[in-house]
């Protein structure tokens, strides 16, 4: 596979993978009974899909520049959503004085797809430079 066609495959696998993961969290979530408006589910998988963009495109334009940088460029990104996470959304979610287990996967299901779908693609670059 040719180091062009990377960024290509990257967005559409975020995109689809995304997409799938949010529409089938948002239906079981709504089977339960939960009010998808206040878990800001939406806010979540937009938050992780801009941050999974930047992180990417980061270390794919810095990829020949800076090879010996693209593992921090990767934990940057990380610490980076986790911020955001703290900024955007924890403070609606610690409302009641505790993080519930649902709040948690709202959260952690779109970190960690993007999260699996960045590592793979880091460790393609990698091994291609």
């Amino acid at each position: 596979m040719k180091i062009k066609a990377y960024p290509i495959l990257f967005i559409s696998a975020l995109i689809v993978g995304l997409l799938l993961l949010f529409f089938s969290q948002s239906w079981f979530l709504e089977n339960g009974g939960h009010d998808l408006a206040a878990l800001q589910l939406t806010k979540s998988y937009v938050l992780n899909a801009i941050m999974g963009l930047i992180v990417f495109f980061a270390i794919y334009m810095f990829r020949n520049k800076y090879r010996d940088l693209l593992g921090f460029f990767f934990l940057g990104g990380s610490l980076l959503k986790f911020t955001l996470f703290f900024i955007f959304l924890y403070p609606a979610f610690n409302q009641d004085g505790t993080l519930e287990r649902l709040e948690f996967l709202v959260f952690f299901v779109p970190y960690g797809f993007a999260l699996f779908l960045e590592t793979f693609f880091l460790v393609k670059l990698l091994n291609t430079v």
